[in-house]
């Protein structure tokens, strides 16, 4: 069954295709609404909207925020969905986090000239044309001088670059009141994407975002190597408990074999009109 994605990325963050390309993959498989959650800034909504209202298409604008990870995490990211794009602390919260996002890759960079690899921070400017420093344009980088090594980019980030990668570097983020805060502000609803990667620690950190006025979080699918079994079953538990709505999406980047594509994960018509509904009495305007 097609559903409702709200979580996708352009080429505007680490994505492969442009807004109006993702619209496209959209509408041939007959899906009445999307978002576009690029990673800490909201500039494809616009574009991204306008395409969608020609192919029919409910467009809803989406960020996904890096918030600071608690200790022992490596990932917390809070889907900011119905904002408002031109808001000024989303727009702050892009500068904010380009300038921890050229840290962060200096690091990645440095772990790997240690571990023997050939690669400077000039050649991730050249290759983004400074636009983009993240994890998957140092993987492009890794795969074209070492292709001997590295066909695929799921490689270099087993490898190297992914939570359990010998080149890891801890992403800075917001504080997580100030993450939901901001999108709040924005009038948009908060939302964990990806709460199974909170691993061991995900009831605590989910009891947290509740307690600090988080609306909802994502429920599709876990991943093979979920730390907790049974993790759908506990987060559709801890959400019912605590009055939490539900969004989802498949996260997609690009097509890869053996990868989700648009619409293999998120939510029923049903479960979206819910969304909505949830928004419109507790937009935080």
């Amino acid at each position: 069954m097609i559903k409702i994605d709200l979580h996708m990325h352009s080429n505007h963050s680490d994505g492969d295709f442009s807004p109006k390309e993702l619209v496209e993959l959209v509408s041939k498989k007959s899906i009445s609404a999307m978002a576009i959650t690029d990673h800490d800034k909201a500039t494809a909504n616009k574009e991204a909207e306008e395409y969608a209202k020609e192919k029919g298409i409910e467009y809803v604008h989406g960020i996904e925020i890096t918030a600071t990870p608690p200790e022992g995490v490596k990932e917390l990211h809070i889907i900011g969905l119905f904002i408002d794009s031109k808001n000024e602390e989303i727009k702050n919260i892009s500068d904010r986090h380009k300038k921890y996002a050229i840290d962060t890759a200096k690091k990645i960079i440095e772990k790997l000239n240690k571990l023997g690899y050939e690669i400077s921070f000039e050649e991730l400017v050249d290759e983004t044309k400074g636009d983009h420093f993240g994890r998957p344009f140092i993987a492009n980088i890794l795969m074209k001088k070492y292709p001997e090594k590295f066909q695929e980019r799921n490689q270099v980030f087993d490898a190297l670059l992914g939570k359990q990668g010998k080149a890891f570097v801890l992403p800075r983020g917001t504080e997580l009141e100030e993450v939901i805060k901001i999108i709040h502000g924005a009038g948009g609803i908060a939302i964990v994407a990806h709460p199974w990667y909170l691993g061991e620690n995900m009831e605590k950190i989910l009891e947290e975002f509740v307690s600090l006025g988080g609306d909802g979080i994502e429920l599709d699918y876990s991943p093979k190597d979920a730390i907790l079994e049974n993790t759908k079953d506990i987060l559709k538990g801890f959400a019912k408990k605590n009055n939490l709505i539900i969004s989802g999406g498949t996260d997609f980047h690009k097509l890869e074999k053996e990868k989700k594509e648009i619409g293999d994960e998120g939510i029923s018509e049903e479960e979206f009109l819910k969304l909505k509904e949830y928004h419109q009495k507790n937009e935080k305007i």
